[in-house]
């Protein structure tokens, strides 16, 4: 797939002028520019000075401190190849795939040459899409992004993360569309391994969801999703089992007036032996998460938004003796807050480095509750400010020199200029004080501060 759009160029530039229309009709191209600035400290170790109590290790060098801008540009192309078959190729330059430390070039650095811009643009969408395949239902074969921004359970695609993060995809969708009910199903890989003769360790993808849109304030859906994690042991020996998790779970959202809600609840299934966990090592675990808020409308003042949230996921401390009980997700892009969301586990830098497992991750082991306050005055209807604040706790101790389940809280203001439909800008301004889990761990416990400015312009 990531081939498409090469053997595709390569035909415009031979094929006559009239093949040419034909090849590329209806040729619409559109994208994305982020440009994210962070200015923040002591995010990875919590210390403002070096430390110098009697038998404690001094902290390294003790220069955290981040001031970096950078780019991201999505250039995403569609048109059809037939009448019912259409192609999609986006190429994404400056992001980083999930985890890793980027292709960004940061202000201030040098410029790139060709081959540098060459090497760091990644095709990162490259699918076709087949109408009414079998008379019934649409599929989408091939390198795809898939799900929503923030969702709990399984999201691929632009990440606002430190770093600018990117993931897709690769995969075969099914979707039919009822006049009150729709289905997506969904089959493919997460990650694949090397030849049949050696070890696979890929990572299949197979999900079902079943939506219900009959009603117009309420709207619900069920899904399950399965991931099969191959084995690298020889078939028919104990270290050549596969690990198979599932999630199942229901979520809806609802509004009615000015008052928006969602629910979630999600259960895990499956046995468990990744790490050698070979007995009783049976998946357990079950998240929740509800959000709700109200808009006010005060007529030629502003709109006021009052909100709330909370998150419950399961944790485990005895490994897997009695059974995995960690919510465990395919790929969660729920990580709330700031300071803690743009430092999670899936970008470049981490919080506290990620140790003990303190970066964002969804809800494994997590118990996340947060309040906030919005408006947007009717003088500067364009505008919206508010407060936010945030508490973070394991849901199980992971640590036995910690007393506490406390990781932290953030206390943050917000503000989003909206120029227009497709441009905006947004600014935060946070603080994430450590909690008695970090200070029990280490001496350091300074607060982690940032101020960030983002710029999104979608075309």
């Amino acid at each position: 797939m990531k081939k498409l759009l090469g053997s595709t160029l390569a035909l415009a530039l031979f094929l006559p002028a009239s093949a040419n229309a034909e090849l590329l009709k209806n040729l619409k191209v559109g994208g994305q520019l982020d440009v994210q600035t962070t200015a923040a400290r002591n995010v990875l170790d919590f210390a403002t000075r070096p430390n110098t109590v009697a038998g404690n290790t001094p902290l390294a060098a003790n220069n955290d401190r981040i001031g970096h801008a950078m780019t991201r540009v999505m250039l995403k192309m569609d048109w059809d190849l037939l009448d019912d078959v259409h192609g999609r190729v986006s190429l994404v330059k400056g992001a980083a795939a999930n985890g890793a430390v980027g292709q960004s070039r940061t202000y201030g650095s040098a410029a790139e040459s060709l081959d540098g811009v060459t090497a760091n643009t990644i095709v990162q969408e490259a699918f076709v899409k087949i109408d009414k395949l079998f008379g019934f239902t649409d599929m989408t074969l091939g390198r795809q992004f898939y799900g929503e921004p923030g969702d709990l359970v399984i999201y691929y695609g632009l990440r606002n993360t430190y770093g600018l993060t990117v993931g897709a995809l690769d995969a075969g969708r099914f979707d039919w569309n009822g006049e009150h009910v729709s289905v997506t199903g969904v089959v493919g890989k997460t990650s694949d391994g090397t030849i049949i003769t050696n070890g696979n360790a890929a990572t299949d993808l197979r999900g079902l969801v079943v939506s219900c849109n009959k009603h117009e304030n309420v709207k619900g859906s069920a899904y399950v999703y399965n991931a099969v994690t191959h084995a690298t042991g020889g078939l028919g020996s104990t270290t050549g089992k596969n690990t198979f998790l599932y999630i199942a779970g229901i979520k809806s959202k609802m509004t009615f007036g000015g008052l928006l809600a969602s629910v979630e609840f999600a259960k895990n299934f499956g046995s468990d032996r990744t790490g050698g966990a070979l007995n009783n090592a049976h998946y357990k675990g079950w998240g929740f998460l509800g959000k709700a808020e109200y808009k006010a409308d005060l007529q030629d003042v502003a709109a006021l938004t009052p909100w709330g949230e909370f998150g419950y996921g399961t944790g485990d401390e005895n490994g897997a003796y009695k059974g995995n009980n960690t919510f465990t997700t395919i790929n969660t892009a729920y990580r709330p807050g700031g300071v803690y969301g743009r430092f999670n586990n899936a970008a470049p830098i981490k919080l506290y480095s990620d140790a003990g497992g303190v970066a964002g991750n969804g809800l494994s082991n997590r118990v996340i509750w947060g309040v906030g306050f919005k408006a947007t005055p009717a003088a500067l209807n364009k505008l919206t400010a508010g407060v936010q604040f945030y508490s973070y706790k394991f849901h199980t101790k992971v640590d036995n020199t910690a007393n506490s389940r406390s990781i932290g809280s953030e206390f943050d203001a917000t503000a989003e200029w909206n120029h227009s439909e497709n441009v905006s800008i947004k600014a935060v301004l946070g603080s994430f004080q450590p909690g008695q889990f970090i200070a029990q761990s280490q001496t350091a416990k300074n607060p982690a501060v940032m101020a960030a400015l983002d710029f999104s312009v979608k075309f």
